[in-house]
């Protein structure tokens, strides 16, 4: 078992990118698509990862970063004619900019207060899609854009791989003088700056990843969807990616990537539940983050685990990465 945990543990992504890109051979239409919106999620959620659990900067305005990146995309292609590869760099880069802006409030706010900054952000973004009518198309939204792949197996080939190497590319960020300036940032302001970290610097470099990482997947959802409206980028959008992050660890890619899928998929699994899917669902996502969050709660669960003789299972929950077998 330690060594399955060290193996998964070292060649976990790579194991994680060939399921995905076998999944296609064995799902239906349906829920290959449910899939391809997970794997999407998940480049997102990517972003989030760098700006809350490395630099503990909370944001829930993330669905208007991707709600910018995504009709960037579109609007590039039908109102200047930009071809569809040129109009995903452009997307990408304005919405790295309008990323930008948020970070200079971050200079002076924190917690809670930059929360508020960053919902209100999210909703001026929708707001201004609604009322632009004549450019965005308003409530009635937006289609008939290209596509950058005709095949739409391509375009999830093209999402693995991406999410693969911003996975490698994340979890080195994190081993990194800036991975490590950001988190330092994250634990106290005040001692970051005194050991040296400009933590201004951080901040900006933390919004532009999270802002870039956005508009690659508003572009993909874009491609994904073929048609856009406001009612994809509520606030509600922004809490159930932060909940995604938040199930991730906040210091995993594997973990960002296994919970975005999940969270995607759970609404769609318990939809033979009808109207009361979103409860039990509300309920499954608490208790999950109860037992995993919280350490009196945490080791209760494992002692029950153990009580009825499932040993094995709470020794994994305990150790999962099996350091203490790599220790001894």
């Amino acid at each position: 078992m330690a060594k399955l945990q060290q193996v998964f543990k070292r060649y976990g992504l790579l194991i994680l990118g060939i399921l995905l890109l076998v999944a296609p051979l064995v799902s239906a239409q349906y829920q290959f698509y449910v899939l391809e919106r997970g794997v999407q999620n998940a480049i997102h959620v990517m972003g989030l990862l760098i700006l809350i659990g490395y630099s503990g900067m909370l944001s829930l305005g993330s669905a208007g970063l991707l709600a910018t990146g995504a009709y960037a995309y579109a609007l590039l292609l039908l109102k200047l004619g930009f071809s569809p590869w040129l109009g995903a760099i452009f997307a990408v880069v304005i919405t790295t900019l309008v990323g930008l802006c948020l970070a200079f409030p971050a200079f002076r706010l924190s917690g809670p207060f930059l929360a508020v900054t960053t919902i209100g952000f999210g909703e001026i973004i929708r707001i201004l899609i609604l009322n632009l009518e004549p450019i965005t198309g308003g409530a009635y939204g937006v289609s008939g854009y290209s596509k950058l792949f005709a095949n739409e197996l391509h375009v999830y080939f093209f999402m693995v791989v991406a999410l693969i190497c911003i996975a490698i590319g994340t979890e080195r960020l994190g081993r990194s003088r800036i991975g490590l300036a950001l988190k330092a940032t994250k634990e106290d302001e005040i001692a970051a700056e005194v050991m040296g970290v400009n933590v201004k610097r951080a901040k900006v470099v933390a919004f532009a990843l999270s802002a870039m990482l956005a508009g690659l997947s508003g572009v993909i959802l874009a491609n994904l969807a073929g048609y856009l409206s406001p009612d994809s980028f509520t606030s509600a959008e922004s809490s159930s990616y932060l909940l995604m992050v938040v199930m991730g660890g906040m210091n995993s890619a594997i973990g960002v990537i296994v919970s975005s899928i999940v969270v995607t998929w759970l609404p769609e699994v318990l939809r033979f539940l009808s109207s009361s899917r979103l409860l039990v669902y509300s309920l499954v996502l608490l208790v999950y983050l109860r037992i995993n969050h919280v350490p009196a709660t945490r080791e209760r669960f494992l002692g029950i685990l153990r009580k009825f003789g499932i040993r094995r299972a709470a020794d994994a929950a305990e150790d999962p990465c099996g350091e203490r077998g790599a220790g001894m």
